[in-house]
C-alpha cells in the first residue's frame, strides 16, 4: 500500500469520525429548538424538560465533534497542504461562512443552556433561531469543499472565488446533507431517550416520527444528488453505482457498500416503523429504538465512504480524470508508511476511548434517573 493511499485512508477515517458526531449535532439542535418552541406555545413543562434533555445530547456531542474537527483540520493541513491552500483560496467565501457559524454557535450554545428557565420562555425560544442558523451555517459552508472535489471549478479559465457559489453539485449535496443530518440526529435522539429505566416515551415518539417522515425526502435528495453527479462527475457516479445500474465502474471497492447502505436504509425504515407503532401504543421497544440510532449512523458511514472514496485515485475529479492524490500530499515532509500506520493505530485506540467516554457521558450521566 503506497503513501498516497494510506494518507487518503487516514483522511477519510478522520472525516468519518467527525461526521458521526456532526450529524447528531445538527439534528439535535434543530429538534431541540422546535420542541422548545412547542413547549412555549403549549405552556407544556413536559416538552420543556424533553427539549432540555435533547439539548444535553447536543452539547456533549458537540464537544466530541469539535475534537475530531480539530484532528481532521490539522491532519489535512499537514498531509495535504496543497489541497488546503486550494480550499483556502478557491472556497474562501464558503469557508468564511462556516467559520462564522462556528464562532457564533459557541456563545449561542452557552447562552441557550445557561439562560434556560432564567429568561422568559418566549425570549428563550427566540434565542433558538440564531442558534439553529449558526449550527447550520457550518455544513452550509464546508459542503462547498466537497462540491469542489467533484467539480473543480477553479480549473476553468477566469475563475473567481465568488464563482464557488455557482457549483452545480452543491444544491443537491447540501439538501442531502441537511435532511440526512436531521434524520440521523432524530434516530440517535430516539435511541438515547429510550435508554434507561424510565424511557422518555414522548421524546421517543416525536424523534421516531421525525426520522420516519424524513426518510422519503432524504431518498429523493439522494437521487437528485446522484443524477447531478452522473452529469458533472461521471467518474464518481460510476464508482458509486457500479455494473448493477449499467455503469462501467473503475473500482469494485465502493458500489457494494452503496447497495449495502440502501439495504440497511430499508431495514431502518422497517425497524423504525415498528418502534414508532409501539410508541404510539404507549410502549417503548428499546431494542428496536436503539437499533434505529445505530442503523442510521452505519448508513451514514457507508454512504460517506462511498461518496468520498469513489474519487480515488483522484482527489479533485474532472470528468473521467482529475488531480491524483499523490500530487497533493506533502512533498517537503514525506511521511513513511510506518508513521502513517502508527497514526492510524493510535487513532483507533483513541476512538475506542472516545466511544467509552461518550457512552458514559450520554447514557450514564446525560439522562440520570430521578
Amino acid at each position: 500500500m503506497n503513501d498516497a493511499l494510506l494518507s487518503f485512508i487516514l483522511l477519510g477515517f478522520f472525516l468519518e469520525a467527525h461526521l458521526v458526531f456532526v450529524n447528531v449535532i445538527i439534528g439535535a439542535t434543530v429538534l431541540t429548538v422546535a420542541v422548545r418552541y412547542l413547549a412555549y406555545r403549549r405552556k407544556d413543562e413536559g416538552l420543556n424538560a424533553l427539549a432540555r434533555d435533547m439539548f444535553k445530547l447536543m452539547v456533549v456531542t458537540d464537544l466530541f465533534g469539535g475534537v475530531w474537527a480539530t484532528i481532521l483540520t490539522v491532519y489535512m493541513a499537514a498531509a495535504f497542504p496543497s489541497m488546503t491552500a486550494i480550499f483556502t483560496k478557491v472556497d474562501f467565501y464558503p469557508v468564511a461562512i462556516a467559520l462564522v457559524g462556528i464562532l457564533a454557535s459557541i456563545p449561542l450554545i452557552a447562552a441557550y443552556w445557561h439562560l434556560w428557565n432564567r429568561i422568559s420562555p418566549r425570549a428563550h425560544s427566540a434565542l433558538g433561531i440564531p442558534l439553529a442558523i449558526s449550527v447550520l451555517l457550518v455544513p452550509i459552508g464546508f459542503r462547498y469543499l466537497f462540491a469542489e472535489l467533484d467539480y473543480p471549478q477553479f480549473l476553468e479559465p477566469g475563475f473567481e472565488p465568488i464563482d464557488a457559489f455557482s457549483n452545480p453539485i452543491y444544491p443537491p449535496l447540501i439538501a442531502h446533507t441537511i435532511i440526512g443530518a436531521v434524520d440521523i440526529g432524530a434516530f440517535v435522539l430516539a435511541a438515547v431517550l429510550a435508554i434507561g429505566k424510565s424511557p422518555k416515551l414522548e421524546g421517543v415518539k416525536m424523534s421516531l416520527g421525525v426520522g420516519l417522515a424524513l426518510l422519503v425526502p432524504q431518498a429523493i435528495a439522494g437521487g437528485y444528488y446522484f443524477v447531478t453527479l452522473e452529469k458533472y462527475a461521471p467518474y464518481v457516479a460510476a464508482n458509486i453505482a457500479g455494473p448493477l445500474l449499467g455503469f462501467d465502474s473503475p473500482s469494485d471497492l465502493f458500489y457494494p457498500a452503496f447497495y449495502a447502505a440502501i439495504a440497511l436504509t430499508a431495514a431502518l425504515g422497517l425497524v423504525a416503523t415498528y418502534a414508532f407503532y409501539a410508541a404510539m401504543k404507549g410502549r417503548v421497544a428499546k431494542p428496536a429504538v436503539v437499533s434505529t440510532g445505530v442503523l442510521a449512523e452505519v448508513v451514514m458511514v457507508l454512504m460517506e465512504y462511498v461518496n468520498d472514496g469513489a474519487r480515488y485515485p483522484y482527489m479533485f475529479v474532472s470528468g473521467d480524470g482529475g488531480i491524483p492524490v499523490d500530487q497533493l500530499i506533502n512533498q517537503l515532509i514525506r511521511m513513511p508508511a510506518a508513521t502513517i500506520y502508527v497514526a492510524l493505530a493510535s487513532t483507533l485506540i483513541f476512538t475506542v476511548l472516545f466511544g467509552v467516554v461518550f457512552y458514559y457521558a450520554v447514557v450514564r450521566r446525560l439522562l440520570p434517573e430521578e
